[in-house]
């Protein structure tokens, strides 16, 4: 046996290096469909969770400091559009109950933009834009809904809170097995 020979190095050819990469290509297209829904997925979960988060803060700091707080769409200093949910949200102290942001009312507390083509819409009894928080912790007469939708629109990735009169909340549940959530009237939500 001649010494390079057992000095040579063993390695793949090149048709095997193409078949590993095509297969290699195939699994990942496969599997970024699914990843993307995922991703999408989880970008509505935290939203919803952020504005769930609001809801209670605003609930526990009405009580705390005894006074009303209110919650509304907001991407400055001063409450948004009705349906501007998504660019963001602030709860502030509103001890004249107005729901407005006055001069000398602080800002307690901010939500961020949500990711982009995410969509929420407020639906309360008394037709209000913002969410207003007692002293007693409950809602100024304003059970309702917030409805986050994704951006392609498809109601079996929307997800619900829903807040009762009293202030607490409850994420909307698929109870019929349909694959879309439904609101506290048993009916499925669209977007």
């Amino acid at each position: 046996m001649r010494a390079c020979d057992a000095k040579r190095q063993r390695g793949a050819t090149m048709p095997e290096l193409m078949t590993t990469l095509a297969v290699a290509a195939i699994l990942a297209g496969a599997a970024a469909p699914s990843m993307s829904a995922l991703v999408a997925g989880r970008e509505g979960d935290a939203a919803i969770e952020q504005m769930h988060g609001a809801v209670q803060l605003a609930r526990q700091l009405a009580v705390a400091r005894r006074a009303t707080t209110t919650l509304c769409p907001a991407s400055g200093e001063t409450c948004g559009p009705r349906d501007s949910w998504h660019e963001g949200a602030m709860v502030f102290l509103d001890p004249n109950g107005n729901a407005r942001r006055d001069a000398g009312e602080a800002v307690l507390h901010r939500v961020p933009p949500f990711p982009a083509g995410y969509r929420m819409t407020w639906r309360s009894f008394r037709n209000r834009k913002s969410l207003s928080m007692q002293p007693t912790g409950i809602t100024h007469w304003q059970n309702g809904s917030m409805l986050l939708c994704p951006p392609d629109g498809n109601a079996a990735n929307a997800q619900l809170l829903i807040v009762n009169a009293q202030g607490r909340t409850r994420r909307g549940e698929d109870a019929n097995g349909d694959g879309i959530v439904e609101g506290a009237n048993r009916r499925p939500v669209s977007c």
